[in-house]
């Protein structure tokens, strides 16, 4: 798996929205439905033209609050206004371990969280921050199947137990 660390200044997003629950299986079946619905109107064109910052390119982005207040956003990480309709949400400085992937983009992102709670965290010396996960595709046109994407995971250093 390959993978870097890397830190950030606050992140600015804008995009689009869905409700999530808690239930994680549930999620993974809505979320597919949430692209591919995403993928045929022109806020997500709109959302391409928005990428101005860093990561580049399109953004799934996972944001927990409370168990009533979790959402996916399709976004770009952008300095620009804000589209009527779309919302914004930001992320603190931070220190990201990001996982680079070639291949099928569902399969291979669901494959990297898991990966990461079982294989990479336990050894890291590194905690989760807590923190948003944001996936990152590339803007190409048509229907993105597979490439190169990355997930990038907010961490911090373990505390001294």
């Amino acid at each position: 798996m390959s993978y870097r660390i890397t830190e950030t200044g606050a992140i600015r997003f804008v995009g689009i929205r869905i409700p999530l629950t808690e239930d994680v299986e549930k999620n993974q079946r809505v979320v597919p439905g949430f692209w591919k619905d995403a993928l045929g109107k022109k806020q997500f064109s709109d959302i391409c033209l928005l990428s101005d910052e860093n990561p580049k390119g399109i953004l799934g982005i996972s944001v927990y609050h409370d168990p009533g207040n979790i959402f996916y956003y399709i976004a770009a990480a952008t300095s620009k206004e804000i589209p009527a309709g779309m919302y914004e949400y930001g992320i603190p400085a931070t220190t990201w371990v990001v996982f680079e992937n070639d291949g099928y983009f569902k399969e291979n992102v669901q494959d990297v969280f898991k990966r990461f709670y079982t294989e990479w965290l336990p050894f890291s010396g590194y905690e989760y921050a807590g923190l948003p996960d944001i996936e990152v595709y590339p803007i190409i046109e048509g229907k993105p199947i597979c490439g190169h994407s990355e997930v990038w995971i907010a961490i911090r250093k373990e505390k001294e137990k």
